[in-house]
């Protein structure tokens, strides 16, 4: 169960520093005198950094371990977030927050690597749901925290929050034990290790489609983030205040909440439970058919989100939780640090898509 929580921690850290930058953006702008290209600038640099360090890091962690790279990710963003709110200028928050991507990637890339490590396969899944309740909690957490205390105190104190759970995880991870056998690999360090890793892969019958899947996932989740919450500020409760907009999206990442904690128990009601993200995705589907003419009440919006994000985070626990079963103990980290490289090109395009569509 300690291994568990730690591995949560590490799962809220990933997420929350990620969406802190969009509260935290406006009053950075503000302290800083940011014109809006340096404040792209300052979104863009993690996410680049983040691309290809994660491509980079999953041999790495399959030779010397995922207890190492947590705890070094830890101590290693700790300083950079530190870094980032000492910052007075444009350009070094810049620079820490793509040093922030090359860190970051060494607690991601190992996180369900390391669940498979040190839980029993029986009880994956549902250690697995445990993992992933991280993420609504954390867009939650990081919504509330960088417009209040961002407002009230300074965007600095969420960022040093932060820092302080990052050093929190790294000695939290030196209690892993061991690893166990069979766990690491032995290959050495190569162009020529790198190129068979990433192109079998790609080309196993097991992985193909779950990272093809993944793919889909990301960006259909990003198509629609990006899209829904202009649409309802801007026409679906235009005719209500931004609080009740507020309170929709708050009352629905509880759904996703409950997928990610139920995924488990439903997970059992299927031979393989991949199969239940398929009926997740059409559930999805018809629900958000709905959305466009149940424009003007907030109750409709609310529960459609909370069915949205319920699934969201039912297939998210689903896809991670089984995903480490698939490939032998050794090449574990390859897999997470791919299936991180997968999500966030999916998520980039389904956010560039999200503009043009709603332009």
């Amino acid at each position: 169960m300690l291994v568990t929580a730690i591995l949560w921690t590490a799962f809220f850290i990933i997420n929350f520093n990620v969406a802190m930058m969009i509260p935290l953006l406006p009053f950075i702008q503000r302290d800083l005198a940011l014109s809006p290209s340096e404040a792209g600038w300052i979104l863009a640099a993690f996410p680049v950094v983040a691309l290809l360090s994660n491509l980079a890091l999953g041999p790495l962690i399959d030779r010397f371990g995922r207890k190492l790279f947590i705890t070094l990710g830890g101590a290693a963003c700790c300083v950079t977030l530190l870094l980032t709110a000492a910052s007075h200028s444009a350009l070094l928050i810049v620079l820490t927050r793509a040093a922030t991507g090359l860190f970051m990637p060494m607690i991601g890339a190992s996180i369900f690597a390391a669940l498979a490590d040190y839980v029993p396969e029986p009880k994956r899944v549902r250690a697995a749901g445990y993992v992933t309740t991280a993420a609504p909690i954390a867009f939650l957490c990081s919504l509330s925290m960088g417009v209040v205390v961002g407002g009230l105190l300074s965007w600095q104190v969420t960022v040093i929050g932060l820092a302080v759970v990052c050093a929190a995880l790294a000695g939290l991870a030196l209690t892993f034990p061991a690893p166990p056998p069979g766990s690491l690999s032995a290959s050495g360090i190569s162009w020529a290790m790198y190129r068979e890793r990433l192109t079998s892969l790609s080309a196993n019958p097991g992985t193909r489609p779950l990272m093809a899947s993944y793919f889909c996932w990301s960006i259909g989740v990003y198509l629609f983030l990006g899209l829904y919450p202009s649409w309802l500020v801007q026409h679906g409760l235009a005719a209500f205040g931004v609080d009740t907009v507020g309170a929709v999206i708050f009352i629905g990442e509880v759904g996703g909440l409950f997928g990610a904690m139920l995924s488990a128990r439903l997970a059992r009601q299927f031979n393989n439970p991949l199969r239940l993200c398929a009926f997740a995705s059409i559930a999805i589907a018809i629900v958000i058919q709905a959305i466009p003419w149940s424009g003007g009440y907030p109750v409709i919006q609310g529960a459609a989100y909370m069915a949205f994000a319920f699934g969201r985070d039912l297939m998210l626990a689903l896809i991670l939780g089984d995903a480490m079963r698939l490939v032998e103990a050794s090449r574990r980290g390859s897999l997470n640090s791919s299936l991180n490289a997968v999500y966030q090109t999916g998520g980039a395009l389904g956010g560039l898509a999200s503009a043009w569509l709603y332009a």
